[in-house]
């Protein structure tokens, strides 16, 4: 294992870039290409913690809170381009991720809780949330209008911050079709990531065809 305690936007584009090569190895039947895809990032394990802005100190960083209607978080990350809409960089949906774990779990391990010591930092780096412009606790509504897309770390940085009272990143938001690699999905399903979570993995994949047609 290779502990990792911070990432930085290189990062970030460094972890969808192997992902990408990844994933379509396994479109193209090649496990044993995916897995070597995958090597440069295999075994690394987020060991880090990630302090809210403008608050002193380190906390146990945890999942944020996520509207419970799963659909309209799809629509999100879909209007948002699968784009973190406060650092710009590519994101990749929780399921998306879970299935390459799902089929590779040595290389990129997962926790339901986001764990330190247990899950990739891919997940943190990669995975968005729809995240209330208006935080809930201040009366902000769950609607579509009012939510936008963060990866799961800039999230938990955000905390209940406006988006413009958090600190600038400077950025180049890239004009490309970037699609999370949902075009991806259905394969790593069909590879086998479906047999462990079939239930999860159906809906998810439905839901996403059925938004982007």
């Amino acid at each position: 294992m290779v502990d990792i305690v911070t990432f930085d936007a290189a990062d970030v584009e460094r972890y969808a870039g192997i992902l990408t090569g990844a994933v379509a190895a396994v479109a193209g039947g090649d496990l044993v290409s995916a897995a070597a895809a995958l090597q440069p990032i295999a075994g690394e394990v987020w060991m880090g913690r990630l302090t809210a802005a403008g608050k002193v100190g380190n906390r146990e960083a945890v999942a944020g809170v996520r509207p419970r209607n799963e659909s309209l978080r799809a629509q999100v990350f879909i209007r948002d381009g699968f784009r973190c809409t406060y650092c710009g960089g590519r994101a990749v949906p929780r399921c998306i991720l879970v299935a390459v774990h799902d089929l590779f779990p040595d290389a990129v391990g997962y926790d339901v809780h986001y764990k330190r010591g247990k899950i990739h930092p891919v997940f943190w780096a990669l995975a968005p949330e729809a995240d209330h412009v208006v935080a809930h606790s201040r009366g902000g509504p769950n609607v579509l209008g009012n939510l936008t897309t963060l990866h799961a770390a800039c999230n938990t940085r955000k905390s209940d911050l406006l988006i413009d009272d958090m600190p600038p990143v400077g950025f180049a938001r890239a004009g490309d079709d970037w699609d999370g690699l949902t075009s991806f999905y259905p394969a790593l399903v069909a590879a086998g990531a479906g047999v462990t979570r079939p239930a999860y993995h159906r809906e998810w994949v439905r839901r996403y065809a059925r938004l982007m047609t």
